[in-house]
């Protein structure tokens, strides 16, 4: 719709907002990836608890 969101009746801002929300569910949905890669990839690190334990901590501390 053309009109600003302020000049719609209530039926035409219900129909906005659920053709808005669609959009975003649809766009979440593209980017889901249920299950990881079966390999190592350039983006995924397929590793073992033991391996990971060698690449050190996702947790920096940061100096204060």
């Amino acid at each position: 719709m053309n009109k600003p969101f302020h000049l719609m009746t209530p039926a035409e801002r219900t129909v906005a907002r659920i053709a808005q929300n669609r959009a975003i569910a649809e766009k979440v949905g593209e980017n889901k990836n249920p299950q990881p890669p079966a390999r190592s990839t350039g983006d995924y690190i397929r590793a073992t608890p033991e391996e990971r334990g060698k690449l050190g901590s996702m947790i920096r501390k940061v100096p204060s």
